[in-house]
């Protein structure tokens, strides 16, 4: 869209009176763009150090595969989730789809690797799947909930601030 607008400007400066001079004062699609840019790449970059990590400590392709898979399709279902929803992608949403890589990440791990444990004690996969499961939902529920937690203190910081930044009561607040 910004670009469309700046793609436009000639034609408007040749429309108005050469008098009047139309520039851009201030561009903040550059930061937008160089935030968005970090975040593809913090998420590519997470989604090769957990494949790589898993496979270094596991040693097993299948238990590679896995997170390899559930993490970029959780993060399209994120997307289409948004877009159902109609919610834009701004900094902040940014930000929490990158902290819930990270919750995804956090169970996925210590969820695969107890049911390695079972299946190396010598149990069958669907047995150790579920023994694994039921002796660590508790510290999964456990784990996301503090996640959550915290994840939803930076998001309320994160509304206070913009609603300081944006709010019209004073002309002293600040502006981002």
């Amino acid at each position: 869209m910004v670009d469309s607008i700046k793609n436009l400007l000639p034609t408007f400066r040749a429309e108005v009176p050469p008098a009047i001079d139309i520039e851009t004062l201030y561009d903040r699609s550059l930061t937008i763009r160089a935030s968005v840019d970090e975040v593809q790449f913090t998420l590519y970059l997470a989604l090769m150090l957990v494949v790589l990590v898993i496979f270094i400590f596991l040693r097993n392709v299948a238990a590679t595969v896995i997170p390899a898979i559930a993490l970029p399709m959780s993060i399209v279902g994120t997307f289409s989730v948004m877009y159902l929803f109609g919610y834009s992608l701004d900094n902040i949403s940014l930000m929490a789809l990158t902290l819930c890589v990270g919750f995804v990440v956090d169970d996925a791990i210590v969820m695969l690797e107890n049911i390695t444990r079972h299946i190396e004690q010598g149990k069958s996969v669907l047995q150790a799947t579920l023994e694994g499961s039921r002796e660590i939902v508790f510290t999964i529920i456990s784990m996301t909930s503090r996640s959550r937690r915290c994840s939803s203190r930076c998001f309320s910081w994160a509304v206070s601030w913009d609603a300081c930044c944006t709010s019209s009561r004073s002309p002293s607040w600040p502006r981002c």
